[in-house]
């Protein structure tokens, strides 16, 4: 039976396939599509799929953090205004921003009870769904990435009705990119003596109790705000370098990427203090030096 021009074509193009393929160093391959996902926050959380990450909430903070150098509080609601974020209507929420479950009469950093889940999402699908990467949704502390989440319907399953889905947006002004740091990021030579400003992309800086982004929070300084440098070498904790500095609001720690050393004609102003120069005038008078 002859072949119908379908079968023709098909065997013509399985011809062609099998003739280019016996050519030496001809290699017929796929090729890999352009990375689909471009928010430093989703590019940063994806790094983690199928590894160890923690609760959900810590997770989201240490991605955020390496993403954009900002830094989520520890209140379920309110530390996410600490990290200079705007609250967006759940339906209009998009790659990159975090969505939140959480009680809003219970918010703060001890808050423990079913329900309580953060997202970070990747694709808004449209009636409530989201494709999010997350840590410890099955319990076990591993970073997945989930079609289908619905944070109203998986809060409403808790009986809770104080349980609510808040949208939060992240700024990543000045961000390096995915894994990126902030623009001052790097390491500073700063010691004991040295004087500086802060310089933070005018998101102020956070004054704390001690070194680390655990340590309590002091006070948050506002950028150009002169400090001086009490360490006499910066302390390395969480992957950044911290220093004990003496500021208008009083002493503490602050990461010493987001200072500023200031100089006086070029050099320095920290290390020993410059000879000062006394000028002495020794009036001559008759009969003598003057007693």
């Amino acid at each position: 039976m002859p072949l119908s021009p379908h079968r023709l074509a098909l065997a013509g193009l399985l011809t062609l396939i099998a003739v280019v393929g016996a050519i030496p160093g001809v290699i017929l391959a796929a090729t890999d599509p352009a990375p689909r996902y471009t928010h430093p926050i989703v590019v940063t959380a994806l790094k983690y799929e199928g590894a160890w990450g923690g609760q959900c909430w810590t997770f989201m903070q240490r991605v955020v953090f390496e993403a954009t150098g900002r830094e989520v509080g520890f209140d379920y609601r309110q530390g996410f205004f600490d990290a200079g974020a705007s609250e967006v209507p759940l339906s209009e929420a998009r790659e990159g921003d975090i969505i939140q479950v959480a009680d809003d009469r219970h918010t703060s950093g001890d808050a423990d009870y079913s329900g309580l889940h953060t997202a970070i999402v990747m694709e808004n699908k449209g009636g409530g769904e989201f494709k999010v990467i997350d840590s410890n949704a099955n319990w076990d502390e591993v970073v997945r990435v989930r079609e289908g989440y619905n944070p109203t319907e998986a809060a409403a399953r808790y009986g809770n009705p104080n349980l609510r889905a808040h949208a939060y947006r992240i700024p990543v002004k000045g961000a390096a990119g995915a894994g990126g740091s902030s623009p001052a990021a790097g390491r500073v030579s700063l010691a004991a003596g040295d004087r500086a400003v802060v310089a933070a992309d005018g998101d102020g800086l956070n004054l704390r109790k001690a070194p680390g982004t655990s340590a309590k929070i002091l006070t948050k300084l506002a950028d150009s705000t002169a400090v001086t440098v009490l360490s006499q070498s910066p302390v390395s904790v969480d992957g950044r370098d911290w220093v004990n500095v003496s500021t208008p609001s009083g002493d503490g720690w602050v990461a010493a990427q987001y200072l500023k050393k200031q100089t006086v004609g070029g050099a320095s102003t920290g290390g020993q203090r410059p000879i000062t120069t006394w000028r002495v005038t020794i009036p001559i008078v008759s009969g003598g030096v003057q007693p």
